[in-house]
């Protein structure tokens, strides 16, 4: 699957319903807090061990319309840049792109994106790969490149990474030696 990451330069994580299971907690107090998986954040671990590996650069990070602090500090926990508060995640990317690849004419085609809701779809569409978890609503289903089995929160992106590196193609030795890499 090298080759297959060789031909892209962002991955981008949608927040809810994505990274967590798209239910908020809020406390007496107003404090807002979300559930995430620990596999999702393993997942983040093996795909740079898998960048540094193969001599891959990709930029990596979180694109999520919520303000709330628990998205920085959870792309803080992932060591993951976060733009967060975005209205409009297309817009945002374009004026990304241009200004980090303004020679690119056709940027978003090395772009993969995880997302689940309709917020997510024009960025979906545009997308060189994108991949939805099993209750996004339909309509992303519907666009998406790949959608997968698990449920937003619940490994969906433990699951894509592992596609995106081919976890499945490699042997049981070969798996041990990626992941005794350091």
């Amino acid at each position: 699957m090298r080759n297959l990451l060789e031909n892209f330069h962002t991955i981008v994580f949608d927040f809810d319903g994505v990274l967590t299971d798209n239910y908020v907690y809020v406390d007496e107090n107003a404090i807002e807090s979300v559930r995430v998986s620990r596999a999702d954040g393993y997942a983040l671990d093996l795909l740079r061990k898998f960048q540094k590996k193969n001599d891959i650069n990709l930029d990596i990070f979180i694109l999520s319309t919520e303000k709330n602090r628990v998205v920085q500090a959870r792309a803080a926990k992932l060591q993951l840049a976060c733009i967060s508060g975005e209205s409009n995640k297309l817009q945002s990317l374009m004026k990304k792109f241009e200004h980090e690849r303004p020679s690119d004419p056709t940027p978003f085609s090395g772009l993969i994106y995880f997302g689940n809701d309709l917020n997510d779809l024009p960025v979906i569409l545009e997308a060189g790969i994108s991949f939805a978890p099993d209750d996004a609503h339909p309509k992303v289903k519907e666009a998406s490149t790949h959608v997968l089995n698990n449920a937003g929160g619940h490994g969906f992106v433990r699951e894509g990474v592992e596609f995106l590196i081919g976890i499945d193609a490699m042997s049981p030795e070969e798996l041990s030696e990626f992941i005794s890499y350091s």
